[in-house]
């Protein structure tokens, strides 16, 4: 378990060194859960629901603990941590192919599999979300899914 522990915190430490700030630059860790949400679920993007929309919208609000946030940024160090070791590439610069192989691969750690079941509840969130929160404007998702919404809906978001 110590061996383990070092060489993670090892191989932590080498791709800061050698990737600098680029790898946990404010736009980066975005534009990693974006494509991981697009590879957990692709329709959402055929149906034109921006779940990174979402997802950032979650990131920035005030009731959803520090915690929760913190555990969705990391996830994004520990996937590209595992993607640099499988491939030795940065999990958005890997063919569609082997990013699934890094998700398959992520999935047998109990963080991998918590983490990617959050960002797909998230996504999901972002399926049945009302048009006033600006990710599901044409309700296609809402349709696809065969959903109806309550009434009266949302005057403003709430998130």
């Amino acid at each position: 378990m110590r061996r383990n522990f070092f060489k993670q915190s090892f191989l932590g430490g080498a791709v800061l060194l050698f990737y600098g700030s680029s790898l946990f630059g404010a736009v980066e860790p975005l534009k990693t859960l974006a494509l991981v949400q697009e590879d957990l679920f692709p329709k959402a993007k055929e149906l034109e629901v921006d779940t990174a929309s979402y997802l950032l919208l979650i990131l920035e609000h005030s009731r959803v603990s520090s915690a929760k946030k913190e555990f969705l940024r990391n996830g994004v160090q520990w996937l590209h941590e595992e993607s640099l070791k499988l491939y030795g590439k940065l999990y958005y610069n890997l063919s569609q192919q082997k990013r699934q192989d890094v998700l398959q691969e992520i999935s047998e750690y109990s963080w991998g599999e918590f983490w990617i079941e959050s960002l797909l509840t998230y996504s999901m969130e972002a399926l049945y979300s009302d048009a006033v929160y600006g990710v599901n404007k044409k309700d296609a998702a809402q349709k696809w899914l065969g959903f109806h919404s309550g009434e009266p809906h949302p005057k403003r978001a709430y998130l």
